[in-house]
């Protein structure tokens, strides 16, 4: 099983990726592809 099929599997609401690219689409599967940067703002950790 890949990653994007264990995200989709378990729910996921993020991949968190330095390759977005590696993961366009997976809008259609409500899943959103971050970096940790952007997933830390998400979250609300101040960088």
């Amino acid at each position: 099983m890949n990653k994007f099929e264990l995200a989709v599997e378990s729910e996921s609401d993020f991949i968190i990726t330095f390759n977005e690219k590696d993961f366009e689409g997976t809008e259609k599967f409500g899943i959103k592809t971050v970096t940790p940067k952007e997933f830390l703002k998400v979250i609300g950790e101040k960088i």
